[in-house]
């Protein structure tokens, strides 16, 4: 991880597919970055993106925002991660919303897994509310991150429409609920 100016931290690159043409796709780099809970700029991004999004369909983006915001009462949390992917690939400081993909928080706790509290991908490039896809896979490259972040079981309390896309990633159903699901590793 490289710390750029104690604000936003790039982590990784990854190749999502972005569409070309109506048929075709090609790989196009991005970024998955934290974002800094204390830091004021990555906040208002967090805040931005979640506004941006929501105004397009509702999701978990705020839910993301909030977290953010509240005070840390649990003490079997270790640390969290705020994560965004992201199609910048510089100054990460200065967080463009506009090239915001998809945001997570992921938990490492002291229990036997650790957890995937909120992932939200741009309302504007999944199925569900686009007519056009113009990336796909942006989900999935978060989700690959926490599990190469980790040697811990993945939980998440899914979404009931989000079942399929969790189960396409790994994960298992956990559990009395169809949408408790369980990354083993």
């Amino acid at each position: 991880m490289t710390p750029i100016n104690f604000k936003a931290s790039f982590l990784k690159t990854v190749y999502i597919p972005q569409k070309v043409s109506d048929l075709n796709y090609k790989n196009q780099e991005v970024s998955i970055v934290e974002l800094d809970p204390k830091n004021q700029k990555d906040v208002m991004a967090l805040a931005e993106t979640a506004c941006k999004w929501e105004s397009i369909a509702p999701g978990f983006s705020s839910e993301i925002y909030n977290e953010v915001l509240k005070p840390k009462m649990y003490p079997d949390i270790v640390a969290e991660h705020y994560l965004a992917l992201t199609t910048q690939n510089k100054d990460y400081k200065n967080l463009d919303v506009n090239k915001v993909l998809g945001l997570a928080l992921f938990s490492e706790t002291m229990d036997s897994e650790n957890q995937l509290n909120w992932l939200q991908v741009n309302p504007t490039t999944n199925k569900k509310n686009s007519t056009e896809r113009k990336f796909k896979n942006i989900g999935t490259e978060l989700v690959n991150y926490m599990k190469q972040i980790t040697d811990k079981p993945i939980y998440v309390q899914s979404a009931d429409d989000a079942v399929p896309f969790y189960k396409k990633n790994g994960f298992l159903r956990c559990g009395k609920h169809d949408s408790n699901m369980i990354w083993l590793g």
